[in-house]
């Protein structure tokens, strides 16, 4: 009798520990891993849509700003506040600019913009499916060191806060004066890293 309690309970046992480990596998292949939570917090790039730098001038220090949409179908047009498209972006602290060889980052003076609302058109970018448009970015601020010749590695990230995913025509002063209502506001952009070099 007493073998076959044994038995018993160490056939409950085992019982039991499968249900566990079945229950406990179930339970974690529908739970989102830590690595897929991470990415669904930071893959929030806009599909097809990207920001690049690339200099075009050593004196006066120039660097072309390309808005560029690879998707296939979707026009997106974009409020340009806060990002390198911005005519304020170098009062505004839009670009990370450090020394290239002592990695020192170079402290910028950047100003409190009082903002027109609604936004304006002049102050959206649109790109259609395919195309690209750039804008030309001095470097020309009082507050850059004066040493020449030097370089320095610049780049931009932040958040677009406007955009939406259609033709500048049909955006409105309705969809503008509610911006971060847009439908991929708060979207992450970052640029490459570029070189700038000043003769």
């Amino acid at each position: 009798m007493a073998g076959f309690q044994r038995y018993f309970n160490a056939r409950n046992t085992l019982i039991a520990a499968v249900v566990i480990t079945l229950f406990g596998g179930y339970y974690i292949s529908q739970s989102p891993s830590p690595s897929s939570f991470t990415m669904s917090q930071t893959s929030s790039e806009v599909p097809g849509l990207s920001l690049s730098l690339s200099q075009i001038s050593k004196s006066p220090p120039t660097l072309r700003v390309t808005l560029k949409n690879d998707s296939p179908d979707t026009p997106y047009t974009l409020l340009k506040w806060g990002t390198p498209l911005d005519d304020a972006a170098l009062n505004t602290g839009v670009f990370k600019i450090t020394d290239a060889d002592s990695g020192a980052e170079v402290e910028q003076v950047t100003l409190q913009i009082r903002r027109k609302m609604p936004p304006g058109q002049d102050q959206l970018a649109g790109v259609n499916p395919g195309e690209e448009g750039s804008i030309e970015v001095v470097f020309d601020r009082p507050w850059m060191p004066e040493t020449k010749p030097a370089k320095y590695k610049v780049k931009a990230e932040g958040l677009l806060k406007g955009i939406w995913d259609r033709p500048k025509s049909e955006v409105t002063d309705d969809d503008t004066n509610e911006y971060t209502e847009s439908p991929l506001a708060g979207r992450i952009f970052i640029t490459n890293e570029v070189e700038l070099v000043v003769e």
